[in-house]
């Protein structure tokens, strides 16, 4: 079930990508990740009361053990939506989930080799063979560009 959610959750950033992407030609990036902000927001309360029982519970009290850094979340995540407004309009999508996925991936195997201190070589290795698959994949998309705009002519 775990991996059906992962890949609904891999569907859904490509779309809200693409979906803010459109949004932030129509009215600007920075607005665009503003509303995106303000919608999450509602959403996301919205979503609170419908798993908590219709009880606004919410306590500063849980937060006074929680280290500040855990908070950038949310900051990390709004810079996510400002450079994902922006890359959707100037690449494919099909390079931006690509890519975004490299860098998830890498991030992934730095936070688990310094946080848990696991190193795995398969993973590594599993990077490397999607990087060169990317590069054979947009040395074919620029061959298949080539040939269509030659056979316009």
């Amino acid at each position: 079930m775990y991996i059906a959610l992962a890949l609904l959750t891999g569907a859904l950033v490509i779309i809200s990508i693409s979906i803010n992407g459109n949004l932030a030609k129509k009215v600007g990036v920075l607005q665009a990740a503003l509303t995106n902000g303000i919608v999450g927001l509602i959403c996301s309360i919205l979503f609170y009361l419908i798993m908590n029982n219709l009880v606004f519970d919410i306590s500063i009290d849980k937060f006074r053990n929680v280290q500040l850094y855990y908070l950038l979340g949310g900051f990390i995540g709004a810079i996510a939506v400002v450079l994902n407004n922006t890359l959707i309009n100037k690449i494919s999508a099909v390079y931006v989930t690509i890519l975004v996925f490299v860098g998830q991936m890498t991030t992934g195997i730095l936070i688990d080799y310094f946080k848990f201190h696991i190193f795995s070589s398969g993973k590594v290795i599993g990077g490397i063979i999607i990087i060169v698959g990317l590069l054979y994949y947009i040395n074919g998309d620029k061959r298949a560009k080539e040939l269509s705009h030659n056979s316009e002519l």
